[in-house]
């Protein structure tokens, strides 16, 4: 007898059903860090800055305009075109100053900010990992009207823990055993065994009865052929 045992590869319903994700507000995180208060504080004073600038300019420039129109009429033609390539000049130069701190305040804001936002990301991609998530969504984003929190893991408290206390291993962050208890098993397998013993045997009695049933049909044909050679005889 053979026992033949076949390994069944069995997929449960996990791999059938929906990713797991989680969500999160970016904007509620980053308001909690205490770096990210200080770029705030960086970046407004940067502002005001140039504000200043930019209506320093603009005053120096209404008073060039003013004294050109209080005296265009007297001035000979030489003195004229003067007064009016310098007044283009200073118009020109405001307006270029205006988009070169325009794009210099757009630098100094990524530059600021990118410290906090770096760190929100590893917390995101720390805590994902750790929950087995396959991606997570940032409810701040407008494409996403709702998320049903019966359907999501809700990871706000765990990035703030994970982005706060950084040297914190991932088992220890608030909210970690909760996370766990929703995720889900994604494969399982188990061997099943298989006994044809029975089919083995049906085969090996069907080769005996035909075996048999072989042997009886000759004995026929043998004592049929010595009845004839008989009867010639007789003849």
């Amino acid at each position: 007898m053979r026992r033949i045992f076949l390994l069944l590869f069995v997929f449960t319903s996990a791999m059938l059903a929906k990713a797991q994700f989680g969500y999160y507000s970016n904007s509620n995180v980053l308001q909690v860090l205490p770096s990210y208060e200080q770029a705030v504080t960086d970046y407004d004073r940067l502002c005001k800055r140039c504000e200043k600038e930019i209506e320093h300019n603009e005053r120096e420039l209404t008073r060039q305009y003013v004294a050109f129109l209080d005296g265009y009429r007297d001035f000979p033609e030489p003195i004229l075109r003067k007064r009016q390539n310098e007044l283009q000049r200073l118009v020109d130069n405001s307006v270029k100053f205006r988009k070169e701190l325009k794009v210099w305040l757009a630098q100094a804001k990524d530059s600021l900010f990118a410290p906090s936002r770096n760190a929100v990301a590893v917390a995101v991609e720390k805590v994902a990992v750790a929950c087995d998530l396959d991606y997570v969504i940032d409810t701040d984003i407008a494409a996403y009207k709702f998320v049903n929190p019966n359907k999501a893991v809700d990871i706000t408290r765990m990035v703030l823990d994970a982005v706060l206390h950084p040297e914190k291993p991932v088992t220890e962050i608030d909210g970690y055993d909760e996370c766990i208890k929703v995720r889900e098993p994604v494969v399982k397998t188990e061997s099943v065994a298989v006994d044809e013993s029975v089919a083995v045997d049906e085969t090996v009695d069907g080769d005996v009865a035909g075996d048999k049933s072989t042997s009886t049909a000759a004995e026929a044909r043998s004592d049929e052929d010595s009845a004839n050679q008989g009867v010639e005889l007789e003849e």
